[in-house]
């Protein structure tokens, strides 16, 4: 598709979801919290980093893991990283942000029934906000976690190295994704409303079934499949296969974008 129009059409939507999205999470988020026991918190006294908005980059906090299960990280807007690391045995987060003044960020985590919890807050201060988005770091160690979720309203999502998981599902409203060797052993889900996709298939001998599919985009397949079909109808493309040889019990890689391109490869 034309880049220019894909880019207009990423700055229109931009604006409208920092404006709304971002007052929407400042009222939603007590509803939400109040389903998780205050006693379940996890470093409080780390865990809010309050206004910062003059802060370039912020300390990192830790949380044992060793009896989670499963990781859920949620934001309205902002840049998520998620990094595998075996040379660490705690969870670490870091929150960086610019000069913006439109907003107050901060970041809370939580845990229920073995599942952690790290939510990116924000609070809308005036009616414009400037500046660049919030970056939230997290690296994970390499522990057998039976899934990961990272859910994203505004911002590009990156996914890399050395995570052990089960099911693994990243999705974004308006931003691109990238994920770079990292691959649910069972199932992975990955898709975007606007922006683009890119997965980088890590070294693996299971079979993998592989569905692709794009409403308004290209799809860049760089990686051989079996019993490959492709499917184009007017601007919408998908394209089904077998990573290795086909099995009706193979682990499961959905990737989908409304409007943007896939590239799939190793």
């Amino acid at each position: 598709m034309n880049n220019n129009m894909k880019l207009t059409m990423i700055l229109l939507a931009a604006a409208s979801i920092v404006l709304a999205g971002c007052t929407k999470e400042s009222s939603s988020s007590s509803q939400q919290n109040s389903s998780i026991p205050t006693n379940t918190i996890v470093n409080s006294e780390t865990s809010d980093n309050g206004n910062v908005s003059n802060t370039v980059k912020g300390d990192i906090s830790q949380i044992d893991v060793n009896n989670i299960h499963s990781l859920k990280i949620k934001s309205s807007a902002a840049t998520v990283t998620v990094i595998g690391d075996k040379q660490i045995n705690q969870a670490e987060w870091e929150l960086s942000k610019g000069n913006s003044k439109g907003m107050d960020t901060k970041v809370t985590t939580s845990i229920q029934d073995g599942t952690l919890l790290i939510m990116l807050k924000q609070e809308q201060k005036t009616s414009i906000n400037t500046g660049p988005l919030p970056s939230l770091t997290i690296r994970l160690p390499y522990k057998d976690f039976n899934s990961l979720e990272i859910d994203n309203g505004f911002g590009n999502i990156s996914v890399e190295s050395e995570l052990s998981v089960q099911h693994l599902n990243v999705s974004s409203s308006a931003g691109n994704i990238t994920a770079t060797d990292v691959l649910g052993k069972k199932s992975s889900n990955i898709s975007t409303n606007l922006g683009n996709v890119e997965f980088n298939l890590p070294d693996q001998s299971a079979p993998l079934y592989v569905n692709l599919s794009t409403k308004l985009g290209n799809i860049d397949n760089q990686v051989s499949l079996e019993k490959a079909t492709n499917t184009t109808t007017v601007v919408s493309k998908e394209l089904h296969g077998y990573v290795g040889e086909a099995q009706s019990e193979s682990a499961t890689l959905n990737i989908s974008a409304q409007t943007g391109d896939i590239l799939f490869k190793k």
